[in-house]
């Protein structure tokens, strides 16, 4: 039985409905915004049964309950008599002016246009893991020529190289571009009639005036973010400037002749050369220090997905992944983290002494399990003890230097299906690293689950 919570005496303790200017919720925090935060009891919201912890930001109290946050919004906005919202999926809190704000925004930019295609990366992991697994690199079932390997190997092929396109449209969904438009930009980048002048290498004139410089534009990602990005402020200057009767003709046509410019002659260039040099950045770490990398990345990971620090790491990962479709540096210490945590859960739930700190294991652990949502575990049970979070980074350590020792990687990006993927994301390269990566992942679960179990005393901390 779930534990039930009390969303009118959340209510209560923040000052009642009068001090209350606003609330919404995101995946597991109801966000409360405030009008006088010192009327707020935070001590006795987090000793509320159900809840997970508190934070605070400039004016707005964020209470962690986890899967259980919308029911505890809807009610909450029914006691109230709030006008409700729907459920937000960016990160609203604060954002830091100057130049750290600016690199903050980049980076939130590149994850909300890259972060809605995993699933076409998910589909891709399946199939490429089926070809692997029963192809002639290890059970040999199927036979390389047969028709099934060779339509297994172009379904997952098809996703990295048609790529663009996909990033055009959540692109210019994130950045408020025209989808259209966007997605014909990508087919200009991977047109026969580019491709070809490409692979002659004999460079040309743009409309006979601008030299375009020769890239490859296929499993590239960066090139039409950029172009994505710059063309929802050419279309916004343009609807300024032009007739509302001859917006529809001359908007997206003005649109599409500008970019085609600035695409292949400037910002396709610079994304590609930024994704490369991020991609020898990381090569050269994962080749000449992997296991130092791997046991520092995998062990201080809960702290980078806290305190919002991975953006840069996720970016420089998927600029190697996209030119080799394999990954060292980081997806194979997420997939290490994510099972760790539910060892963590399961050892939690065993020890705990009191029913509502099971129920707050039970949360935390089919979050993790079968969301891959941290933030219950990390808010609910590690900051909370500080016993199990120094078991987490412990287990975390100990996995992640066994994998980067063992020069592990990361193939197909199936890591989100509860258990089973994060498993037969190791699959596709050779036996070797299937096998080191199971025995990551396992060692990551073993070490965090029976560390809770010795060392966790059943109560909190």
């Amino acid at each position: 039985m779930a534990t039930k919570i009390d969303a009118g005496r959340i209510l209560e303790l923040v000052g009642g409905k009068d001090n209350v200017s606003s609330v919404t919720h995101c995946a597991t925090r109801l966000r409360i915004r405030l009008k006088e935060e010192d009327k707020a009891d935070s001590e006795a919201i987090k000793a509320l049964s159900g809840v997970l912890g508190i934070q605070k930001n400039v004016g707005e109290l964020q209470v962690i309950i986890g899967p259980a946050v919308d029911d505890v919004y809807q009610e909450f906005v029914s006691l109230g008599g709030f006008t409700p919202s729907a459920k937000i999926d960016e990160n609203l809190d604060a954002k830091p002016k100057g130049f750290k704000g600016i690199v903050n925004t980049f980076f939130e930019a590149m994850t909300g246009c890259i972060s809605p295609i995993v699933y076409a990366f998910i589909v891709m992991g399946m199939f490429k893991s089926v070809s692997a697994i029963f192809g002639p690199s290890l059970l040999n079932i199927i036979p390389a020529e047969s028709d099934l390997y060779i339509l297994l190997e172009g379904i997952g092929d098809a996703i990295t190289y048609f790529i663009p396109f996909l990033l055009a449209y959540s692109s210019s969904q994130k950045l408020g571009a025209n989808t259209i438009v966007s997605i014909v930009l990508a087919a200009i980048l991977l047109s026969p009639a580019i491709s070809g002048v490409v692979a002659a290498g004999e460079p040309f004139k743009v409309f006979g005036l601008f030299p375009m410089t020769l890239v490859d534009y296929s499993s590239s990602f960066l090139p039409i973010i950029l172009i994505v990005a710059v063309q929802a402020y050419v279309e916004k200057f343009l609807n300024k400037v032009i007739p509302s009767v001859l917006k529809t003709i001359l908007v997206p046509t003005l649109t599409v002749a500008v970019m085609t410019v600035l695409g292949l002659c400037v910002l396709g260039p610079i994304g590609q050369w930024i994704g490369t040099g991020l991609a020898n950045v990381v090569m050269w770490l994962s080749t000449h220090a992997g296991w130092l990398e791997g046991a520092l990345v995998c062990g201080l990971y809960v702290f980078m997905v806290a305190f919002g620090l991975g953006g840069p790491v996720f970016l420089a990962t998927f600029a190697v992944y996209m030119q080799t479709g394999t990954d060292y540096l980081y997806f194979p210490y997420m997939v290490i983290y994510g099972m760790a945590l539910v060892g963590i859960g399961l050892g939690y739930i065993i020890k705990s002494k009191s029913a509502d700190e099971k129920q707050t294991g039970v949360v935390a652990l089919t979050s993790q399990l079968l969301g891959s949502v941290s933030e219950p575990t990390i808010y609910g049970i590690l900051f909370r003890n500080k016993t199990c979070l120094i078991v987490e980074v412990i287990a975390c350590a100990i996995a992640g230097f066994y994998c980067g020792l063992t020069h592990t990687a990361v193939v197909g990006l199936t890591f989100g299906l509860p258990v089973v993927g994060s498993f037969i994301c190791f699959s596709g390269l050779t036996t070797a690293n299937l096998i080191n990566g199971s025995i990551s992942v396992v060692a990551g679960f073993v070490l965090a689950f029976l560390g809770t179990l010795f060392f966790f005393k059943g109560e909190t901390e």
